[in-house]
């Protein structure tokens, strides 16, 4: 079966608390700002929300309501929270063949404090070697999403390369924190088949390692040099710029009331590549689609951010 994209990585059940809690300022955190509460004490909820997550799955909804055939390939346990990962991604019109239920694993969890619009994450991990995420024989995919993964990932990043090199497939990476901490140099066979790379700011400094602070334009240009072929660096309520070699893009984002800002860096990959999977990739992207691409992107995720949980803001159309 052919799809036009394919997500890989993590789906997680997600419960979201809103715990009677109080923000305070705390100059020995990096944030400044910090949460506490009594080693035993029993903290009353304002509310609990019972939602599906996970950047995987969280994309592969996204394409679908986009209109895109879609697959996802992730692991999940025998329990219950896969009944209803599953249930949700047949609602949303996923195609499930490449999902791998492993009976001797649990479905990845997490609960989300999300206090004034920003959250706290507790994420409990299912795949704990992601050399069982294995991608079956057989899929035909025209783009892949690689969502971030863990540890041993090698035997992904092969078959990518692979299908890039033999199925002319086309990649989309957003890496997760343990690719960031490894550097940029460790994934110089991955970029290289890369159409577009999406990371925050902070990732990017993280993942080039430049001596000094740079700035952003600095650092796409040094990513670029690795071979992708658009670059793409969101940096939170100050909007996204993206850079193809030549040129460099910005949106800004726009200020609405934030309900939760959970999944909004899903919800703009989603948009980003959503408008740019209808470009032909053979051929020279100009800069008017990746603008508006950018548009999209912030588009998905200012919607995304209004509601509870990574997924029910997601757009269908976006203009």
């Amino acid at each position: 079966m052919k799809f036009d994209i394919t997500t890989l990585g993590d789906a997680f059940e997600d419960v979201f608390v809103s715990p009677d809690l109080k923000v305070h300022s705390d100059r020995t955190l990096g944030s400044g700002r910090g949460i506490t509460f009594e080693f035993g004490e029993k903290i009353p909820l304002k509310s609990v929300n019972y939602e599906i997550g996970g950047s995987a799955c969280n994309g592969a909804v996204g394409f679908s309501r986009l209109g895109y055939k879609t697959s996802i390939v992730t692991l999940l346990g025998d329990d219950t929270p896969m009944n209803r990962i599953l249930e949700k991604l047949d609602d949303e019109g996923v195609d499930r063949y490449n999902i791998i239920i492993d009976n001797k694993s649990q479905t990845g969890f997490s609960v989300i404090f999300n206090i004034d619009g920003e959250r706290t994450i507790f994420t409990y991990h299912a795949i704990k070697d992601y050399e069982k995420l294995k991608i079956k024989k057989g899929l035909n995919s025209k783009w892949f999403f690689i969502t971030p993964l863990g540890e041993k990932t090698e035997a992904i990043e092969k078959r990518m390369v692979s299908d890039v090199a033999e199925e002319g497939a086309l990649i989309a990476w957003n890496p997760g924190s343990i690719q960031i901490e490894k550097g940029v140099s460790h994934f110089r066979h991955l970029l290289k088949c890369t159409s577009v790379l999406f990371l925050n700011k902070e990732e990017a400094v993280k993942f080039v390692d430049f001596p000094v602070r740079p700035q952003i334009d600095e650092l796409m240009v040094k990513l670029y040099s690795y071979g992708p072929r658009i670059i793409v660096v969101t940096n939170g309520k100050e909007g996204a710029r993206a850079y193809d070699g030549k040129n460099f893009y910005n949106v800004n984002s726009r200020p609405v009331q934030v309900a939760d800002s959970t999944g909004a860096g899903d919800a703009f990959a989603v948009g980003f590549l959503g408008r740019m999977m209808k470009e032909d990739w053979k051929a020279e992207i100009t800069g008017e689609s990746i603008k508006e691409a950018l548009g999209w992107g912030i588009e998905n995720s200012v919607s995304v951010i209004q509601h509870i949980g990574a997924q029910k803001g997601l757009l269908q159309n976006i203009k």
